[in-house]
């Protein structure tokens, strides 16, 4: 009977370390349930070299929450603006030439809009680096981060959010190496930037952690922590043209 009891404890542990405890069960789950939509639609990127040398934050170009990361994402974002020609819409729209609201803009818009949106220098955009340090701070972990579209009636009810997922650098199953990871971040930025819709994002990842629409507030993963730009005061000032030719990809 000992023998059994002891033998049990240590097919416990042993399963224990195979799956890990809490932090680890829910990815291994996910993997188990999804993995193969994952392997599909989400294929892991990665050489065969990155396979075998996880990420990890001594070899890491990000804070991974130990250092202060905003003058070196700064410095990243001045870079990824050189040769730039974003957009500034609201600010053309709402400002007069002494840089002062005009109400006769046909965009309901007021001076508290205006200052959230960071009319003032290269604040108002991002760059892949930035945002994945804004998803850290907010999450605790570099997630995954995507632009999706859904029509749900028809090109007229077109609908567009970024999504943060689940899966993070530094998961042994994370299809992305670093350096991947935060290209396809650039990716994102470009196209948020290109928007003028960066500042809605920014300020998403600034505000406090809650539950939205009886969702977690956190990604898992069965559940995409989603930011709605069609709910983005400014939306509507995005030709239609410009984010057809986003997803014409």
């Amino acid at each position: 009977m000992f023998r059994s009891t002891s033998l049990q404890h240590r097919q416990g542990r042993s399963l224990l370390k195979t799956f890990g405890w809490m932090e680890d069960f829910e990815e291994t789950f996910d993997k188990f349930v999804f993995g193969w939509k994952e392997d599909k639609w989400n294929p892991d990127r990665r050489s065969e070299a990155d396979k075998t040398q996880p990420v990890r934050p001594s070899r890491s170009s990000l804070s991974w929450g130990m250092r202060d990361w905003a003058e070196e994402a700064q410095e990243n974002l001045l870079d990824f603006l050189k040769g730039q020609q974003y957009p500034l819409r609201v600010a053309e729209d709402v400002l007069d030439e002494s840089a002062g609201f005009d109400s006769s803009a046909d965009l309901e818009i007021n001076e508290q809009l205006v200052s959230r949106m960071k009319t003032q220098g290269e604040n108002r955009y991002i760059c892949g680096r930035k945002l994945a340090e804004m998803v850290y701070s907010k999450y605790g972990r570099y997630h995954d981060v995507s632009i999706l579209q859904a029509k749900p009636f028809g090109a007229a009810d077109r609908q567009v959010a970024v999504n943060i997922y689940g899966p993070h650098l530094g998961s042994p199953s994370f299809p992305y190496s670093e350096q991947q990871y935060l290209a396809k971040l650039d990716g994102v930025a470009h196209m948020l930037n290109g928007w003028d819709q960066a500042w809605y994002v920014q300020e998403f990842l600034e505000s406090a952690l809650k539950p939205r629409r009886g969702l977690p507030s956190r990604p898992r993963a069965d559940t995409a922590v989603t930011v709605r730009l069609n709910q983005s005061p400014t939306w509507k000032l995005v030709p239609e043209e410009q984010v057809e030719e986003a997803f014409s990809w």
